[in-house]
């Protein structure tokens, strides 16, 4: 019911994160590895120059990441939404036409920047700004964008790739980011100027209102005190990042990204070697997109409740429980088991992660610090394939390999439920309670 009641009280702020997470998906891997197989054979490269291009613009895009999404703080949320829309579609522009490696290199950039780096950006910074008592339902909402992207891109797009070449669906999809999603995002939320605002710095001495201590009437149950909630951080107060809490939770974050795409990127390694046929793999992402629409929906009401900082420390489990299975039988059927468990803890991860943030930083902070976090995820995820292909390069058994990926998820698990006792992390002016 309370998914249904945030609906129906800031439609327009949740389609707008929505908009924003289906957006980001021209330039996820999913959606540019449609393309690859013709652009490769368009500029003349093979598959591993490809991949090296990609994972070289993945880590550049990462690195720029922290430097451009802490501008979400100052300026207003529409401006910076059509600032990354526009980019995103001059990234698809310059793809269409690239002539060359050097052209290609340009474009992949932006594309990466704009689609896997910004959209999500301003999608999860700007639902974790304008919620307080249900943020963890309005980013499990606000992240369904991503699996109907999933859903509904690919064929869309391999049929138009088909019908007209992928320079021009390339161009199409230009075409469909300038005529449809910015105009729809200038309407939704053109006159919320609360939604639009940079979070204010506040005196920290100031007296809190009834509102900023209550929340606000019940015409806005879901619309947060976010900006009577924003506070300047101490001075001599540790900083987030000088803090031995965020290492401790670091390798959390980076874990799912980095497993998860190495696992993925290596099934076909898996799959020979257990002697079981990959269509297996192509029928456990199904099972994956559901569970971890499951995992992101059921993870909303449970950081509600418990508060995001109490979660994290279990949320792998579930993908534990996943390469457990995977390691212990070489019988076709688990694989659908051992995708749906990852599912979970994806799922789970999404909102998480951005959940979180507002339960450690001021609010005038999210952004600067969930895009440097966001960049450890995006630089892990493209190191993932590396390590584990040098694993097998030296010959190092499946199930030894995944049973040191169980114990070093394990350690890290236990290193961030370490980092939850009293006292290890105090947030500069904010509470944990204030963010529920």
């Amino acid at each position: 019911m309370q998914f249904i009641l945030l609906l129906r009280q800031a439609p327009r702020q949740l389609a707008f994160g929505v908009l924003h997470s289906f957006g980001s998906s021209f330039g996820q891997t999913f959606l540019v590895a449609l393309f690859v197989p013709f652009i490769s054979a368009s500029l003349g490269l093979n598959a591993t120059e490809f991949a090296n291009i990609y994972a070289g613009i993945t880590i550049g895009s990462a690195l720029c990441l922290p430097v451009v999404g802490r501008w979400i703080d100052k300026v207003d949320i529409l401006s910076y939404s059509l600032a990354t829309l526009g980019l995103l579609a001059l990234g698809c522009v310059m793809i269409s036409v690239a002539s060359n490696v050097w052209m290609l290199i340009a474009a992949l950039f932006v594309l990466r920047l704009a689609g896997q780096g910004l959209m999500s950006h301003v999608s999860m910074t700007g639902i974790a700004r304008y919620f307080s008592k249900h943020r963890g339902r309005a980013l499990a909402i606000a992240s369904f964008g991503f699996p109907l992207a999933e859903a509904i891109l690919p064929a869309t797009l391999l049929a138009l790739i088909a019908t007209v070449g992928w320079r021009y669906t390339y161009a199409g999809s230009a075409a469909f980011i300038v005529g449809v999603l910015i105009p729809v995002a200038i309407l939704l939320i053109r006159g919320d100027q609360k939604f639009r605002a940079a979070p204010a710095r506040k005196d920290k001495t100031a007296p809190k209102t009834a509102s900023a201590t209550n929340g606000e009437s019940q015409t806005a149950l879901n619309a947060d005190n976010s900006n009577d909630q924003a506070a300047p951080s101490d001075p001599e107060h540790p900083r987030l990042f000088r803090s031995l809490y965020v290492w401790f939770c670091m390798p959390m974050l980076a874990a799912p990204p980095l497993i998860m795409t190495a696992l993925f990127f290596h099934q076909g390694t898996i799959s020979s070697h257990k002697d079981i046929d990959l269509g297996w793999f192509a029928a456990g992402f199904t099972v994956f997109a559901v569970t971890s629409v499951m995992g992101a929906f059921g993870s909303g009401p449970l950081i509600d409740k418990h508060s995001a900082r109490r979660l994290f420390p279990w949320h792998l489990i579930p993908m534990m429980l996943g390469i457990v299975v995977l390691a212990s039988t070489t019988q076709p059927f688990v694989i659908l088991i051992y995708m749906g468990l990852v599912g979970i803890t994806v799922g789970f991860a999404t909102t998480l992660r951005t959940a979180i943030i507002p339960e450690l930083v001021p609010l005038d902070e999210i952004g600067a610090v969930r895009s440097t976090l966001t960049a450890v995820m995006v630089l892990a995820s493209a190191m993932g394939p590396a390590i584990y292909g040098w694993m097998f390069a030296a010959d190092i058994s499946i199930e030894v390999m995944l049973m040191a990926t169980l114990i070093v998820m394990a350690v890290i698990s236990i290193l961030s439920w370490l980092s939850e006792r009293p006292g290890f992390y105090v947030p500069p002016g904010i509470s944990p309670q204030d963010s529920q």
